[in-house]
């Protein structure tokens, strides 16, 4: 998936002391554009073979890949996306869940989030159709963001048990920003239905835990400070701790597009097929799952500060971190009245 590309505000912090440190299995691999990296807390407890668990995570992450990835042609979501206007295609449990989902948030977030932003996304990532130099990106004009808004809204999404219906000619979905997230708790599904009781799961950037660390703490994760060029861990400037909890990080400032020295966000607003701009470099959310964390941390880069902070603190259980430009590579870190950071 795109946005998994760009491992955005993460990484992982070591603090060395006195305690014993329990040894740690690491598994590592490709998953959806990126990389996956899970760390169990070894010891005698532990039944199943680490070469047993990668096949089991491998082909969870093949599943997924086969359900929700618009660069695979024969996925369930590309299928859908050639579909003519009514027709309709039979779909997997998994992928009708992650569906059922994004409308609850789409509702909640009031349509800053929305996977039928999709024509928007491909509209912008074109530019403008008839500009004089094609090798030169504009932005779309006014008429090309109108003519692709009548293909969006949550709303339209036809949905009956698992059979998905194309209500809008030219309708089209993306799971970029959920299906992640869906992926992270599918694998920590996994290891926690194995009997594994200390881990973390991340998979490009975004995260889920269960237990203690090898050192008998919470596991300590760096948030980035978000300036382009860096990679993760570099600067970091702060650092959350989870218990029993996922995280996501979204933001801005490693992908766009640029035109005439103005720089154009790769997030779209879907309530008007904008390409957003915004001061807020990125935004990590702290959640109990991380389906929920991806889609807030996108949605609350739509969403202003304030609109964003008042959203969260009316959801129990959910935390957040906003990032804010102001200016000369300086930054103000916001958060939420529980978010866990050091």
């Amino acid at each position: 998936f795109h946005k998994a590309q760009l491992m955005l505000g993460f990484c992982f912090i070591l603090i060395f002391g006195c305690n014993r440190e329990l040894p740690i299995v690491s598994l590592s691999g490709s998953a959806w554009g990126t990389t996956y990296s899970i760390k169990i807390v070894s010891d005698q407890h532990i039944a199943i073979e680490a070469s047993e668990i990668k096949s089991g995570i491998d082909s969870i992450i093949l599943d997924i890949d086969n359900q929700m990835s618009t660069y695979k042609v024969n996925s369930e979501i590309s299928l859908f996306n050639s579909l003519s206007k009514n027709g309709a295609i039979n779909i997997s449990n998994g992928f009708s869940e992650v569906i059922k989902r994004s409308i609850y948030w789409s509702e909640i977030t009031s349509g800053s989030f929305d996977i039928t932003v999709f024509p928007a996304v491909i509209n912008w990532r074109q530019g403008k159709k008839d500009r004089e130099y094609q090798d030169i990106w504009e932005p779309p004009t006014d008429l090309d963001i109108i003519m692709e808004m009548n293909k969006i809204g949550y709303e339209k999404i036809k949905l009956s048990d698992r059979t998905l219906v194309k209500s809008v000619k030219g309708q089209m979905i993306d799971v970029n920003a959920i299906a992640k997230g869906w992926g992270v708790d599918k694998i920590f599904d996994y290891l926690e239905i194995n009997g594994i009781a200390r881990f973390m799961v991340e998979v490009g950037g975004e995260i889920k835990v269960l237990g203690l660390n090898g050192k008998g703490q919470k596991w300590k994760i760096g948030i980035d400070k978000p300036i382009d060029g860096n990679n993760p861990g570099e600067n970091i400037i702060r650092v959350a701790e989870l218990n029993d909890q996922a995280m996501a990080t979204s933001g801005n400032y490693r992908n766009f597009l640029e035109f005439n020295g103005k720089k154009y966000s790769h997030i779209i607003d879907p309530r008007n097929g904008k390409s957003i701009f915004s001061n807020i470099s990125s935004v990590s959310v702290v959640a109990p799952n991380c389906l929920d964390a991806d889609v807030l941390a996108t949605a609350l880069n739509v969403l202003s500060y304030e609109d964003g902070l008042n959203l969260i603190e009316s959801l129990k259980g959910y935390e957040a971190l906003w990032i804010v430009d102001i200016g000369e590579k300086n930054f103000e870190v916001k958060t939420s009245s529980g978010m866990p950071v050091m």
